[in-house]
């Protein structure tokens, strides 16, 4: 059996030298190697005393390297020591990987590190052996030192770094020499890398795979999203010319029906009956015209309820958590889409700017005393049955609230035009037009039991008439833009909204207010009934006690 023999080579510090060792070798200087990034000795320098090194040529080291400064450090000897300086460098100087702060004793051999550039000087004394960049000297190091050596018989122990280790043993082709100890660990360990690695791609080719169906999932719900959104709006728009269209044709049955009924009673009277008969047959007609534009309201019902489900579809990817605010938007843009605005289309800012009208609300007592007069006079009936008869929002209840506070005995201020009179303030003329007789005293600021402005049934359905007409006509069933007419003055605001494209979907009250400068008094007009029809969607949550009448007529429709 060949005799095993241990062989150690011992490592010599300065600390473990004597004194005079010591002056002999500072008299003899340093030798410094200038080693590149990839542990190669790139020049061999001596010095006997200090030194620079940098950037800049009149350095006593150049380094070119775009992390080392012009003059990135020094060396010197002071009292019997070698210290270092770093010359206020960008990237600094590091010794083992410790940062030095401005300036650090040396104990050699050492090697010295500019910035993050993996350059190094390394520093001895003449026949002293540099130091690694990382040194390792513990007892695990030494032991797998043995091991990557050659097994020739010895176990040899050196200060090998751990980086040296672990080219060794994971190295692809096997050093030199190695013992079978040795390649069995290397064996073990390529076996665990190869298997490893075969695990590692199964699990990427699996998240390769779910990553492609995520993204092509994303996608899918973008394009869905995105021409779900297209359909919802070109479906309101639809909606919108058809309600249009509704509304002409019922106004102009009811024009048709009233001059045959006064044309047959004149008839009568004179006993023409041929003429009654002609007259009858054209009253058939107009019931058969009656019959087909109810047809169309109930294919126009089913529109609407596959308009929100588009509505639905295209903001259900949108991952909104249930807040105060989220309510509030929730209720502004039902709102918007009660009065006849695409929702989908609302303008920035809008709901910012019906918040500010619902504080005015909640500052005053002007709506809690107008809906006190409501509920004591039982008056939302009559407005709700005038509005459902001529198929108008329901929302527009709150327009009588911003003329008059549902006064019926309020009256407005003397103007070129007349007095306006009534909880509507209708002025003489046009309530004229919509069955409404004047008094004597029409345009005095009086009280007159003769005008049937001051009768509430009477003004609510003439109202409830002439809001159809804006609607049908000019307004093109924008509900604001019917509030900005009602209060404007419809024949004044008429031709304005002629000179606009004849369609919905480029007629609304956003692009009437950036084509033309309306009086402030009209735009807050709008949006306090704006505002006041989004509390009554739920006052309590607003803070007022009336409880909303839009949501009790809807608990009785919905009842059996």
């Amino acid at each position: 059996m060949q005799e095993d023999k241990t062989v150690i080579i011992p490592q010599r510090s300065l600390q473990q030298e004597s004194e005079t060792d010591r002056t002999v070798l500072f008299r003899l200087g340093l030798q410094v190697d200038l080693v590149d990034a990839n542990g190669q000795k790139v020049k061999e320098h001596f010095f006997s005393q200090c030194f620079t090194a940098g950037r800049s040529e009149d350095n006593d080291i150049v380094v070119q390297h775009g992390d080392v400064s012009r003059h990135h450090l020094e060396v010197k000897q002071e009292n019997g020591e070698w210290w270092i300086y770093d010359l206020n460098s960008t990237n600094g100087i590091y010794i083992q990987d410790r940062l030095v702060n401005q300036k650090a004793i040396l104990h050699f051999p050492v090697s010295v590190f500019l910035g993050n550039s993996d350059i190094s000087l390394h520093i001895q004394l003449p026949g002293q052996m540099a130091e690694t960049k990382k040194p390792v000297t513990s007892d695990a190091t030494v032991l797998i030192s043995a091991i990557v050596l050659p097994d020739t018989g010895s176990t040899i122990h050196q200060n090998l770094s751990k980086e040296d280790i672990q080219a060794r043993l994971l190295a692809k082709k096997e050093v030199e020499g190695s013992g079978d100890f040795t390649r069995m660990v290397r064996k073990i360990i390529h076996e665990d890398r190869s298997s490893r690695g075969k695990k590692y791609k199964k699990v990427i080719w699996v998240l390769g795979v779910f990553f492609m169906l995520a993204a092509g999932l994303v996608g899918y719900q973008y394009i869905a999203l995105s021409n779900a959104r297209t359909l919802a709006i070109d479906m309101f728009y639809d909606i919108k010319t058809i309600e249009v269209s509704l509304a002409q044709s019922e106004i102009m049955l009811d024009k048709s029906a009233n001059v045959l009924e006064q044309t047959l009673h004149v008839l009568a009277k004179e006993k023409h009956w041929a003429e009654q008969e002609q007259i009858r047959a054209e009253q058939e007609k107009i019931k058969a015209e009656r019959e087909r534009v109810a047809d169309e309201k109930l294919k126009l019902k089913s529109m609407k309820v596959k308009y929100e489900q588009y509505v639905k579809e295209a903001t259900s990817f949108r991952i909104r958590f249930p807040t105060n605010a989220r309510y509030e938007e929730e209720l502004i843009t039902k709102v918007a889409r009660e009065f006849g605005e695409s929702e989908l289309e609302l303008p920035d800012g809008f709901v910012e700017e019906v918040r500010k009208y619902i504080k005015y609300w909640q500052g005053s007592s002007r709506m809690p005393q107008a809906m006190e007069r409501l509920e004591k006079n039982n008056y939302a009936p009559d407005i709700i049955s005038a509005l459902e008869n001529e198929d108008l929002p329901l929302q527009f209840m709150y327009l009588p609230l911003q003329e008059s506070n549902y006064d019926t005995m309020a009256i407005g201020p003397e103007t070129r035009y007349g007095v306006a009179k009534g909880a509507w303030q209708f002025l003489a003329s046009t309530g004229q037009e919509y069955g409404l007789s004047a008094g004597p005293l029409a345009n005095a600021r009086e009280f007159d039991e003769q005008d049937a402005r001051f009768d509430f049934k009477k003004a609510t359905k003439a109202g409830a008439k002439y809001l159809k007409h804006i609607f049908s006509t000019e307004a093109q069933a924008s509900g604001l833009l019917v509030m900005a007419g009602y209060n404007y003055g419809h024949n004044r605001v008429k031709s304005m909204i002629k000179k606009m494209p004849d369609n919905p979907r480029d007629k609304n009250f956003w692009k009437f207010i950036q084509q033309y400068t309306i009086p402030k008094e009209t735009y807050d007009y709008v949006f306090y009934i704006f505002a006041a029809a989004v509390i009554g969607e739920d006052p309590q949550y607003f803070g007022f006690k009336f409880k909303s009448p839009t949501a009790q007529i809807a608990e009785q429709e919905s009842e059996p």
